[in-house]
């Protein structure tokens, strides 16, 4: 009988013959017959059978590699090993940012913008290097894979070249995510994982749709931003020294990311602080700064009049979004105003209170501006939150001449708005206005909301209002701006309400951040426009 390895016609036996008749009945397979066998099969499939036993089938002259294969697979699953381990430093990478990119997205306040302003930018710096290496190192391995295969294959189809080549991709193989050599036994499952090319691949794309989803959802925003802004204040194109463009990608990552001010600072060495009134906790003073150019005569300077946030109650006028420094180098002075808190005030302070600090504050600097060498006729008035606020309605309230406009950036200016619509369903926004009531007032009293909000105030002789906004703002909603600006608009006021998408509250923090870069280019163009026109 033929048994696939003996001669199929009568004739004496070689000694080849002979023994591959005595391991035939010894129940060994040769190698010859499990490749016969296994043709058809997948290639990894086949191999694997081979590695798992098989004589030397002298007659064919195919060697015996089980014991060359065993050591070759254990050197291979040590260096894929190694691998492993170098991949278990890479998923940290992966996790971490995975977990910024995430938290970024999680609407928290203020938190989020600052979390935004210092990490962002440097994890999406990270993400678009880490996606680079890894390209790389894909590409050049397939083609050493590739160049290999066709050095040590002489009939090109690269059956051969696999062994030569394994103990080479042992080393780099988890590391490249080409997959591992079939040699080595199997991988733990965790190996497995970390390792298959398909999920870092759907890691890489999901971390970058979370860190660069803040970036895609600014561009709704920039894009024609200026024009915009160029029509509604027609002046804007005398600022000079700005911004060029609403956002710059290459600003946001490192090294322009780290940096929170810009390079600027708050010129503490060119404050001269005054006290405007008695009987505050903490102190009723200002600061005033003046441009140390030449350039400009004293008494020509232009004032940017700040009141800084807070909730009313906390903050501090040292420190705005917008670093002074910026504003002395464009020559316009400043001015920030501190006034009461009410938790340090003995019988603590209600909102009419606070307002009327910030009057008595815009009247001394009014009177006392032509001493200092400032230009009293051209004043901005600028707030952030509870300074928004307060700047607002105090402008519009005193209707005062030299009054040149207001930037409003996310103020809670609409108390009656907020507190008689759907919107006021922020407990945190509530409570801070409650504590802020007369004493002898009702928490369900309009006139009280009322005479606290900025548009009550409005009439058609004010003066241009900019508002900037974020739409994803969880401590004072966005309606309360889109309200404001309805008003104003009604009276046929200049204004513009420039709403920034999936930004929260505090958008400006961070000079390189995205709601940084789009509050600074609005700004500097709109004081330009009020100014210096």
């Amino acid at each position: 009988t033929n048994t696939g390895f003996l001669p199929s016609s009568p004739q004496k036996l070689t000694v080849a013959s002979t023994n591959n008749l005595q391991r035939h009945r010894s129940g060994r397979r040769l190698l010859s017959e499990i490749e016969e066998e296994t043709m058809n099969d997948p290639p990894g499939h086949r191999d694997m059978v081979l590695r798992q036993g098989g004589d030397e089938d002298e007659e064919n002259n195919i060697p015996n590699n089980t014991e060359n294969d065993q050591d070759g697979a254990r050197t291979a699953t040590r260096r894929c090993n190694a691998g492993c381990c170098s991949m278990t430093f890479l998923w940290i990478v992966h996790v971490i940012l995975m977990i910024g990119g995430i938290i970024s997205l999680i609407p928290m306040g203020v938190m989020t913008s600052v979390l935004r302003a210092q990490m962002s930018g440097f994890l999406t710096l990270v993400w678009l290097v880490y996606c680079c290496i890894m390209a790389a190192v894909n590409i050049v391995s397939v083609a050493l894979r590739q160049y290999f295969v066709s050095n040590h294959n002489g009939d090109g189809d690269g059956s051969e070249s696999k062994r030569p080549t394994m103990d080479f991709f042992a080393r780099i193989g988890c590391l490249c995510c080409i997959g591992r050599p079939e040699e080595a036994p199997p991988q733990s499952l965790f190996c497995r994982i970390i390792s298959n090319p398909m999920v870092l691949t759907v890691l890489l794309v999901v971390e970058g749709v979370l860190l660069l989803t803040p970036v895609f959802a600014a561009t709704s925003t920039t894009n024609g931003l200026g024009n915009e802004i160029n029509a509604v204040f027609p002046n804007a194109s005398m600022a000079t020294d700005v911004r060029s463009s609403p956002f710059s990608f290459g600003q946001y990552l490192p090294p322009g990311g780290f940096s929170i001010s810009g390079g600027y600072n708050n010129a503490a060495e060119k404050k001269t602080t005054f006290q405007y009134k008695v009987g505050c906790k903490p102190e009723c003073e200002l600061d005033v700064f003046i441009p140390s150019t030449t350039t400009i005569p004293s008494g020509d300077f232009p004032v940017i009049f700040h009141v800084h946030g807070g909730g009313w109650d906390s903050g501090d006028k040292s420190n705005p979004a917008t670093p002074i420094g910026y504003w002395l180098e464009r020559n316009y002075a400043f001015v920030s105003i501190q006034y009461r808190f009410p938790s340090q005030m003995p019988a603590g302070a209600t909102i009419f209170e606070i307002l009327d600090d910030v009057q008595d504050a815009w009247e001394y600097v009014n009177y006392n501006g032509l001493e200092w060498g400032i230009d009293t006729s051209r004043v901005l008035f600028y707030g952030d939150s509870a300074g928004g606020h307060l700047a607002c309605t105090v402008a519009y309230r005193s209707a005062a001449p030299g009054i040149r406009g207001i930037m409003n950036i996310y103020g809670a200016t609409e108390w009656d708005y907020y507190m008689s619509s759907e919107v006021s369903d922020g407990e945190a926004l509530v409570n801070m206005i409650h504590k802020l009531l007369p004493s002898n007032g009702s928490k369900d009293d309009e006139e009280i909301y009322s005479n606290a909000s900025c548009s009550t105030y409005a009439t058609s002789d004010s003066p241009p209002i900019l508002t900037l906004h974020g739409t994803w703002d969880t401590l004072v909603p966005i309606e309360m701006s889109r309200h404001l600006h309805d008003v104003v608009d009604s009276l046929n006021v200049t204004n513009l309400l420039v709403e920034v998408s999936l930004e929260e509250h505090g958008l400006d923090f961070g000079w390189y951040s995205v709601g940084g870069q789009i509050t600074t280019y609005a700004m500097e163009r709109f004081v330009a426009s009020q100014l210096l026109g």
